[in-house]
């Protein structure tokens, strides 16, 4: 029998598609060909691999995103549609499906998959043994650290900062900091993703050797808010990047992008560690690396921060994936609109389990190592009410790779052709009303039957009226 590879999954937070380490032919297309990041270790990733320069969150929001990813399902049937639910435990996942099949899969950081209690335990909830995990340190996000504190509460970071004299005045930091930019107090060994490195380095010692594993390291960043520390402050303070487009109110728009690249080439700095934690152990030649995000960040665009929005700052993801040891070829970059619940399959695929028949979850193997084309045609991106203050509208978007459709409640259709007009500047909905219905067409038509649950909470918004 052909070994199993192991898996090392690398998964920010927050992280949008277009701000990677592109080439200047994919930065142009992407329209944002004056973007310089310093990220070599992700780089180094893509030049032995493919990155997927178009992919798909299938729902821009924290605990749905990493729902679909763990169920490999698309959001209308991965039973969380909002960061108000957890994880339904009755859910099969490829995580459990793995272990059952001799893997060790373990995990470190912000799953989010319990969000909705702020319940971390020591780091190995009851869920997350449930759905499959041999050993696992769960962790709070940057903003679920300080409720959980205020609460008298404090999860495996907060903890931490508690036991080091810091927890106090890191969250006076949180509650007042806003969209401000000045650097946080904490020193570089306390900010949370440097921290979240270390728990990986130790979980990675740990590692069984006479089976093979999975690891998944969650970092909290680039998420807001804009806090970073001082070192990381100065390696961007004398730098520019580019302009939100459409953003006409957005204050000092510049040091918050400061900010935000810094996160990024801190998260590749950490995974530098980890990559090199790996081959020290050993491990590199049968190890499978990939690099993704939930969702995205809209930093300013169109006047708009955060993510669940329909743009492309928001549903646009990085993901890049080195087989380069297990047939994989080296420096591709595929423009389909991939979704990131692929990755569930994928890895069933390459670990040589069967892959459910299903348009919800395709494995990339074959895309990897240039066998076969990727077969979905579309890649979509939804949420439902995700809000119960009704303050963000329902949503669903489609997009071919090259024309997109925006379908919002309330509002009317949007199209644009992301080849283009990659920051969606220019509706075409009123004279390409054709691309209007091939793309609506199917959206409605797109072959997974519905979970049960979506009905029931979609009919629970109409109740509460």
């Amino acid at each position: 029998m052909e070994k199993r590879p192991n898996f090392l999954f690398l998964f920010s937070d927050q992280h949008r598609g277009d701000w990677m380490p592109y080439d200047k032919e994919i930065k142009r297309k992407l329209g944002v060909e004056d973007l310089e990041l310093k990220m070599p270790n992700i780089r180094s990733l893509m030049d032995h691999g493919t990155a997927f320069t178009k992919a798909v969150s299938p729902a821009p929001l924290c605990a749905p995103a990493r729902a679909c990813l763990a169920a490999g399902k698309r959001y209308k049937n991965c039973r969380v549609y909002s960061n108000n639910t957890n994880y339904d435990a009755g859910l099969e996942t490829f995580y459990g499906k793995l272990k059952d099949h001799g893997y060790y899969v373990s995990g470190v950081g912000k799953f989010d998959l319990n969000k909705a209690d702020l319940e971390w335990g020591n780091g190995y909830h009851p869920l997350l043994q449930q759905i499959g995990f041999s050993d696992a340190a769960d962790s709070e996000g940057k903003m679920d650290t300080v409720w959980a504190a205020l609460k008298d509460h404090p999860g495996p970071y907060g903890r931490m900062l508690k036991v080091r004299g810091w927890l106090d005045r890191h969250v006076e930091d949180m509650i007042h900091r806003g969209g401000n930019t000045y650097p946080t107090p904490l020193p570089d060994e306390l900010y949370a993703d440097n921290w979240i490195t270390r728990e990986s380095l130790e979980m990675i010692e740990g590692l069984p050797r006479e089976r093979p594993w999975f690891l998944q390291v969650n970092f909290s960043g680039p998420h807001d808010p804009w806090d970073i520390t001082e070192s990381m402050k100065n390696a961007v303070s004398d730098r520019s990047f580019p302009d939100a487009p459409g953003c006409s109110f957005c204050g000092d728009n510049q040091k918050v992008r400061q900010n935000y690249a810094a996160m990024i080439e801190n998260i590749d700095r950490c995974i530098g560690e980890i990559l090199e934690a790996v081959k020290t152990r050993g491990d590199w030649e049968n190890t499978i690396v990939v690099y993704g995000s939930d969702h995205g960040e809209m930093m300013g665009d169109h006047n708009l921060y955060g993510k669940s929005k329909p743009e492309q700052g928001s549903v646009h993801i990085p993901l890049v994936i080195d087989a380069s040891r297990f047939g994989g070829k080296r420096a591709v970059c595929n423009e389909t609109p991939v979704e990131l619940q692929d990755l569930a399959a994928t890895f069933l695929d390459y670990a040589g389990l069967p892959v459910e028949e299903s348009l919800e979850s395709l494995s990339l193997k074959p895309v990897l190592n240039g066998t076969e084309p990727y077969v979905r045609k579309y890649g979509i991106s939804e949420l439902i009410n995700p809000d119960p203050k009704g303050l963000i509208k329902s949503f669903g978007t489609i997009t071919d790779g090259e024309y997109k459709l925006i379908m919002k409640v309330g509002e009317p259709e949007r199209l644009y052709n992301l080849s283009t007009d990659p920051f969606e500047m220019h509706d075409l909905a009123a004279s390409r009303p054709e691309e209007v219905k091939r793309l609506k067409l199917a959206f409605g038509q797109r072959g997974e039957k519905l979970d049960p649950a979506i009905e029931l909470y979609v009919k629970s918004f109409h109740v509460r009226g």
